[in-house]
Parts: C-alpha cells; sequence; structure tokens
C-alpha cells in the first residue's frame, strides 16, 4: 500500500510538476499541497484510490499521509461515505440513542434548531474540528431565536454552546463504534471551557436565606398543597421526583421516604418512569418528625377530598395531585411556586434554586457533604464539594476555628507555661 505527496494546481486542479501549472492555456503559480494512496481494489475491480488535498505546506501532506497509512495498517481507517451530518444525526443516530424521552426531545431540539441548519450539508468526512468551532461561536454571537438575552444579547449561553459540544461529541463518538468514522471531529474543537460554563452556573444560581424560606413557607401554610412546598424546602428534591411521588414509597411510620420515579414534561405532555437501580438519583431520604407530621395532615386532607368527590378521584395514589385526583403538570408546579414567592415579597428564582438553596443552608450549618449528597442524589460527594466550592470557604475558617479552640483548651490547663512539663505529663 502506497501513496505520494504531490502539487496541485488550485486553479485548474492539475498536478504541478515544478514551479508553475504545465497544463495549456493555465501557467498558474499558486498551488496547494495534495496527496493519493492506493486502498486495494472496489467490488467491480476497479482501483479504490483516496485523495487528500488543500495542505498548506509537503510537510503538512506528508503527515497526514503518515496518518492514513498507519491506520490504514492498522485495520482503523473507514472508507470515505457520503452520509452527511444531518442524515447522521437524525436518521442514524438520535433514533438509536437509549435515553430517556426528555433527553431524546431537547437532543432533537438542538440538532434541528441550531446544528443541521449550519452543519447539516457536509458530510461526516469532511466535517472539522475548524468547522465546529465556527458553529459554537456563531451560535454564541446569533443563535439566540428569542428576544435578547440581557447578558448574551443574540447570542446563545456557553452553557447551552457546551451542551450541545457534549452531544455532538457522543454521536460523532458513537459513530466512530459503528465504523462511520475515523476520528471525533469533536476533538478538535474549541467550545467554551468547562470551567467558564460552571462560572455562569454558579452566578445564576440564587438561594433564599433562613428568614426567606421561613416567610415562604408561612405564605404557603394556607396552600391546598403545603406538604408538597415543605418537602421542597427540607428535603431539597427536584421538581420531576416530586411530581411522581406516590403514597407506596412514603412510610410514615418509619419516617422514610423513597425517590424511585421521576415526571418531566416533553412537547407539552408529562413522560413519568421509573428511575434505573443505578442511577443515584434513586435513594432514601429520612424525614424528621416536623415532615412526617406535615405529610400526614396533607394525607388526611387529601382523603377527605377523595371522600367529597364520590369516588371520582382520579389518581389515589398520587402524593400531590390536582383538587380532582389528576397529576400535576410539572411547568404549572413552577408557576405556582412563583405566585407564592410574588404574595410573599420575596425575589423571583428558579424553583430548582430551593434545592441549591436546601444544599448551601445544609453546608454552611456544618452538615458534611456525604449527608448532603445522599439527600440531593449527586453521583459522589466530590461533585457536590465543587458544585457548592463557593460555599466552602467559610466553612474552612470555621473548621480552622473550632480547631484552634480545642487546640488551646489544654493548653490553657499548663498552668506553669512549661511545654516540657506538659510533654513529661503526656
Amino acid at each position: 500500500m502506497r501513496g505520494s505527496v504531490f502539487k496541485r494546481c488550485t486553479v485548474c486542479g492539475a498536478r504541478v510538476p515544478a514551479r508553475s501549472c504545465a497544463t495549456t492555456g493555465c501557467s498558474s503559480s499558486s498551488f496547494t499541497w495534495a496527496f493519493i494512496v492506493d486502498a486495494g481494489r472496489k467490488p467491480d475491480g476497479a482501483r479504490r484510490q483516496i485523495k487528500r488535498m488543500g495542505f498548506d505546506s509537503r510537510a503538512q501532506a506528508e503527515e497526514a499521509l503518515s496518518e492514513l497509512l498507519t491506520s490504514m495498517h492498522a485495520g482503523t481507517w473507514v472508507p470515505p461515505s457520503r452520509l452527511t451530518v444531518g442524515d447522521y444525526l437524525l436518521d442514524r443516530w438520535l433514533p438509536r440513542t437509549r435515553t430517556g424521552a426528555k433527553t431524546r426531545a431537547d437532543r432533537e431540539l438542538h440538532m434541528r434548531v441550531y446544528v443541521v441548519p449550519r452543519l447539516g450539508g457536509l458530510t461526516l468526512e469532511e466535517l472539522s474540528g475548524d468547522d465546529l468551532t465556527y458553529l459554537y461561536d456563531d451560535l454564541a454571537v446569533r443563535g439566540r431565536r428569542r428576544a435578547p438575552h440581557p447578558e448574551f444579547g443574540h447570542g446563545l449561553s456557553p452553557t447551552t454552546v457546551r451542551r450541545i459540544h457534549t452531544m455532538l461529541h457522543k454521536a460523532f463518538a458513537d459513530a466512530i463504534r459503528w465504523g462511520l468514522l475515523e476520528r471525533n471531529p469533536c476533538d478538535r474543537a474549541d467550545p467554551p471551557s468547562t470551567s467558564e460554563v460552571k462560572g455562569l452556573a454558579r452566578s445564576a444560581r440564587h438561594t433564599y436565606t433562613w428568614d426567606e424560606l421561613a416567610r415562604f413557607l408561612d405564605v404557603a401554610s394556607d396552600d391546598r398543597l403545603f406538604a408538597m412546598w415543605h418537602l421542597f424546602v427540607t428535603t431539597g428534591m427536584r421538581r420531576s421526583e416530586v411530581a411522581a411521588l406516590l403514597w407506596r414509597n412514603v412510610d410514615l411510620d418509619a419516617g422514610l421516604l423513597s425517590v424511585t420515579r421521576a415526571a418531566v414534561e416533553v412537547k407539552g405532555k408529562v413522560d413519568e418512569r421509573e428511575l434505573t437501580k443505578s442511577s443515584s438519583s434513586r435513594r432514601a431520604i429520612e424525614l424528621a418528625e416536623q415532615d412526617v407530621a406535615v405529610l400526614r395532615l396533607h394525607r388526611k386532607a387529601q382523603l377527605e377530598e377523595q371522600i367529597a368527590l364520590h369516588g371520582s378521584w382520579r389518581d389515589v395514589e398520587r402524593v400531590f395531585t390536582s383538587p380532582t385526583g389528576h397529576r400535576l403538570h410539572p411547568p404549572n408546579i413552577t408557576r405556582a411556586f412563583h405566585v407564592l414567592t410574588n404574595r410573599a415579597g420575596l425575589q423571583r428564582i428558579r424553583l430548582h434554586d430551593l434545592r441549591h438553596t436546601f444544599a448551601t443552608l445544609m453546608l454552611k450549618s456544618g452538615e458534611p457533604a456525604k449527608i448532603v449528597t445522599e439527600r440531593l442524589g449527586h453521583s459522589t460527594a466530590a461533585y457536590t464539594q465543587d458544585a457548592y466550592q463557593e460555599v466552602m470557604p467559610g466553612m474552612q475558617r470555621d473548621a480552622a476555628r473550632r480547631f484552634g479552640q480545642r487546640l488551646r483548651r489544654p493548653l490553657a490547663g499548663n498552668d506553669d507555661g512549661n511545654p516540657a512539663a506538659d510533654e513529661g505529663r503526656r
């Protein structure tokens, strides 16, 4: 298996044997470097040749040729395909991905709106890291479809752009696994950095103080779903988990709540599913006496509502429902939350920020990160510490203060102030 490097005229495309093109009527001195490789025979017996063009120097062409020959000898080379990026993402990759309905819908939206209109016509073989970097830059400047964002203007946030990059990296990694690509173009692209994305996520996070939480619960105490708001505040549960909670997963006698299901909104409909056994979100949450008392009152009130409807209650298993027993639509929970915070005169925050509030106040109160991790359903304590590292400096200071206080205690008992005497007593 051999290959050759040559100069190629940028005007007529012919080989350039010397300093200028020798083709009749051309004589152009503008050229780039290219290479050609014999790659065996096609099914019909014709020679299969691989050509790559557009290199700025002979050294670049020789390096690319060497890489190709190495992969061909190793058996990892993938023949060029005319499959386009758009056809691959929408028709091949998306239908074969094993994800929840919400994740699949988000991926499809990102591909149809942001990726395919810009890069969908390129073949998988043509797509380069530079193409992807251009995509990310373009999305950051003019990717937004709705009204301008106060901070990012008409562009998408770095968080969204990074999410698109992660999605594409997974898609092209699967293409390599399926024998459609030789290398992942995302490895040569420049998306927004993870540190930038994490910084923006932290800056977008807003939390309540203890007094603000108490004010919120005071206003919510008259709401028929007060127990739901109480759980949001005292457990840090996600909206999807609260919306899917069933009475068979709540053991009031043992003071234990099991998170095993999630309900999310997908294209206007609710998709509810069991969490996988390997999911860290699947967990048991121990309830305080006050939590149990609130849930018992809610259960009693719910049974009275069911009796009043003379058996027409829709879902007797669900913990939190509409007044007629129908399951709650997740976006409606968020709308009801904003109504309550407005009544309480509180700063408008996301419902998910109650989860951040729970974690922040727990950590600031000195609770171990491992306990907070278990209650939130994070994968590891390291993730919790990284997500809430802005809380840690104060915790370290408090720990240092407590250590110093305990250290001074035995020193204060050394009346003669003689360290040697104290050492002798040890």
